[in-house]
């Protein structure tokens, strides 16, 4: 039996209009997650900045000149990067970051956070910042629509949750988070069960502090690594979710700046992860469009991109012909191997009018790759189809067994 979700909420497009309705009156205002705003001038050291980032447990910060908002400094850039020298300026690694304002609303926080993949967006009036909202002030704006409180939380999260091995080594975890954009993974030992949680600042903190001498690259990556194991300092202490529980239980969790990745366990292996990238996710898909929205990250390389968008306008045309379809979310991570091929494994979340889907292949060939995943996707909305037609004239043939007797 194929797994569906959302079978409840997305019944009906009335359902999505209504809920659509009153997120879209929700106004992003002034948040301010953290007081004072943290922010670095585009002449400080990037090293100093990083540094203070870590300290602060901060992803991005703004970049400020006279009060002008310039961009943004983004820890995962810096992770990204290995030959940054520790007095290399702020300025030259501002990355351009969507600006919000005061009266944007709940759809624009959530797709500038599904768009760039950044925690913390400055909302600026007047060409001035006024405020910074992240990833927890989406939480706690949604977290007052008691439909989506309903929800499971195996209806939202991100199934087969990518992990690390205790015994695995810092600068293995360092390639893991790189390539995935993930920043926190659980940690399992040899049975699969989980032990801990690791997130990219207590990687950061443990290379950072007291290497003044090694470039920015090498602090927040893996030239000069240390055999120190990924399990010596992973948190003990750390929040998990069942595939029942409920979004709201999930709101509550995340209400807070610390908890931000979740583990979804079943007799203590992690099946999934739910984050706020998962719940901005949902959010855009509730948004009603003329057409279809379609998100790629993961990759950059334009041929496969195109051959990408190729495959999905093909699927999409025949998925519409038995439900509509809403958005599209596709995530790719690339292997590499021994001899130098590249093995692509794609997550894919396909939301139709009727319900909300997910598929995962794992190939060689990127163009096979995405025909597998989609044939997936439109294999489980026939399946669905079949099975409400199945339904219905179940219930039909019960009222006329039951005319009959009577």
């Amino acid at each position: 039996m194929v797994k569906t979700m959302n079978e409840n909420l997305f019944a009906s497009m009335a359902n999505v209009s209504i809920i659509a309705g009153k997120l879209g009156k929700l106004s992003v205002g002034k948040p301010q997650s953290k007081w004072p705003i943290i922010f670095a001038s585009p002449e400080d050291e990037v090293r100093n900045v990083i540094s203070r980032m870590v300290e602060l447990d901060l992803d991005e910060i703004p970049v400020l000149d006279r009060k002008e908002v310039l961009g943004i400094i983004s820890l995962k850039t810096v992770v990204k990067r290995k030959n940054i020298p520790p007095s290399t300026k702020v300025r030259s690694l501002i990355t351009k970051a969507p600006e919000l304002h005061p009266w944007s609303n709940v759809f624009d926080l959530a797709h500038a956070i599904v768009n760039t993949g950044f925690r913390q967006i400055p909302v600026v009036e007047d060409g001035k910042l006024a405020g910074i909202a992240d990833r927890t002030a989406l939480v706690r704006l949604v977290s007052g629509v008691k439909e989506l409180g309903g929800i499971r939380v195996d209806e939202v999260m991100s199934p087969g949750a990518i992990t690390l091995h205790e015994k695995d080594y810092v600068d293995s975890a360092f390639e893991t988070l790189r390539s995935t954009g993930i920043r926190a993974l659980p940690v399992v030992d040899d049975f699969g069960r989980i032990t801990s949680m690791l997130v990219i600042t207590d990687l950061a903190s443990l290379v950072v502090s007291g290497r003044s001498r090694e470039t920015v690259g090498e602090i927040a990556g893996r030239a000069n690594p240390v055999e120190i194991t990924v399990g010596s300092i992973a948190r003990k202490d750390f929040p998990s979710l069942s595939r029942d529980d409920r979004m709201d239980k999930v709101f509550r969790m995340m209400s807070s700046e610390d908890s931000g990745s979740v583990p979804v366990l079943e007799d203590k292996m992690p099946v999934g992860i739910i984050t706020k990238y998962d719940i901005a996710q949902l959010v855009t898909s509730l948004q009603i469009r003329e057409s279809v929205y379609v998100q790629i990250t993961g990759v950059s390389d334009s041929y496969i991109l195109d051959t990408m968008y190729g495959e999905i306008g093909k699927s999409m045309k025949r998925i519409e012909k038995i439900s509509r379809p809403v958005s599209l979310y596709i995530h790719v991570h690339e292997y590499g191997s021994e001899f130098s091929k590249v093995k692509y494994s794609l997550s894919g979340k396909l939301q139709t009018a009727d319900r909300l889907f997910v598929a995962k292949s794992f190939q060689w060939d990127p163009t096979r790759t995405i025909q597998d995943l989609l044939s997936k996707l439109e294999r489980m909305v026939k399946e669905m189809k079949s099975f409400k037609v199945s339904s219905k004239k179940r219930k039909k043939s019960a009222r006329l067994a039951l005319t009959d007797e009577l």
